[in-house]
């Protein structure tokens, strides 16, 4: 039985774990805190996963919210500009419906469960200097701990990472009370741009406490009109200013914010980071390497909401190619391979990422205007964030644009026999 330990217990760590597991691995999980200390602890970001990971999640058995999590049905994205005025918006159905579940009760309910199917779970402050050790030991050495310590020994890949600096600064609430929340019964997931300014993402979101509620996500652009919250401490009045903001720059959004309320006082997230794709093998030594997953490897703005969705698609690439690699070692080769694989699919990932956190090109701007008429574009661009390669090559070249909008136009002008 070959033996896998996994560094870190996050959304691709814990699937991969659990995913081996039940192929028969003998599975280590190592954690720098128990499970309870995972639900009683902060906030973390509000991952939003779209239909296709949660098809591999069900798959594994562990897709435990279905019946008890609001699921967005439709996908709103909405244009202002800085002076307050409304100028265009998007709607369309999502062919499949997603979710947003606290990462804190999704990860202790995950534990658990790992632990009751046979794995082995383990609390250590994990070290650079433990991972030698964990090499003699295991077959397989996966580095899974997003942006800790562990994660700055992966090298950052200048060729893939577009970014040194954070394309924004970033702000998060939990919250509950809106004036709209029977009438719509979160049944959509909103993204509202300030040109040059911000945006600002809304979701449905299963509070770990079986709270149904909301997050708001905060993308400011730094410099921009709306960047106003670095003296802002605390949740109180980290609300109190996004509501001001909203007010000023998104008056026709703000009767939905009006009686916002924070779920809690430390329902909150604050901060910045550079998204930044890393060398996926650290070679220890002339023999021991480790090889990274999920944010470790891959971190991207949550602009798009693909954290989570990568994370989950990643860990199952990785599965597949531990599956298929059978008894031969798992060599620096093989790691790179591995990453590779996923790269051909993220690859569109990081670029839907970096179209959408850079000012408009001239063909975005004519496709979001031929969305707002036409709803098959519509649909495109909206279901595209399940599968961002479906996006390409039309979301990135003018004249693939072109010809994208050439051929929904002509379908729609085509008689209907």
């Amino acid at each position: 039985m070959r033996k896998i330990a996994i560094m870190g217990a996050g959304q691709s760590g814990l699937h991969l774990a659990i995913r081996l597991l039940k192929h028969g691995y003998q599975v280590t999980v190592i954690s720098e805190r128990t499970a309870e200390e995972i639900f009683n602890g902060p906030p973390t970001g509000g991952t939003y996963l779209f239909n296709d990971s949660i098809t591999l999640e069900k798959e594994l058995g562990i897709d435990m919210w279905r019946d008890t999590a609001y699921h967005s049905t439709g996908f709103n994205m909405n244009f202002g500009t800085p002076d307050g005025q409304f100028a265009f918006g998007i709607q369309s159905k999502l062919d499949r419906p997603g979710v947003s579940i606290d990462q804190r009760l999704k990860f202790y309910q995950w534990i658990k469960y790992f632990e009751k199917q046979g794995g082995k779970f383990i609390v250590s402050p994990t070290t650079p200097s433990d991972l030698l050790a964990c090499t003699e030991a295991f077959d397989l050495v996966i580095v899974s701990t997003g942006k800790g310590p562990l994660a700055k020994l992966f090298e950052r890949d200048a060729e893939k990472s577009t970014w040194d600096k954070p394309a924004r600064k970033l702000v998060q609430l939990h919250i509950n009370d809106f004036a709209d929340r029977e009438k719509t019964r979160f049944n959509s997931i909103t993204l509202c741009k300030v040109m040059g300014a911000a945006e600002i993402i809304t979701s449905a979101f299963y509070h770990k406490d079986d709270i149904q509620c909301a997050w708001v996500l905060l993308e400011i652009v730094p410099g921009g009109p709306m960047d106003v919250f670095d003296d802002v401490q605390g949740g109180p009045a980290l609300l109190q200013r996004t509501k001001e903001v909203i007010k000023q720059f998104m008056p026709w959004q703000y009767q939905s914010f009006d009686n916002a309320a924070l779920i809690s006082n430390d329902a909150y997230l604050k901060g910045a980071f550079v998204p930044t794709v890393r060398k996926p093998v650290v070679q220890l030594n002339s023999t021991a390497r480790v090889l990274g997953l999920g944010d470790t490897v891959i971190l991207n703005d949550p602009i798009v909401g693909q954290g989570g969705n990568n994370a989950s698609k990643m860990a199952n690439t990785y599965g597949n190619a531990i599956l298929e690699h059978g008894h031969r070692p798992f060599d620096a080769d093989w790691m790179n391979d591995t990453f590779d694989k996923f790269w051909q699919y993220s690859k569109y990932v990081n670029k839907f990422c970096d179209i959408i956190l850079s000012p408009p090109e001239p063909h975005i701007v004519d496709l979001l205007g031929a969305a707002v008429q036409n709803k098959a574009i519509a649909s495109d661009i909206v279901n595209g964030f399940n599968h961002p390669p479906s996006l390409f090559p039309w979301l990135a070249d003018a004249d693939a644009a072109q010809r994208y909008l050439e051929t929904k136009q002509q379908r729609v002008a085509e008689p209907i026999l």
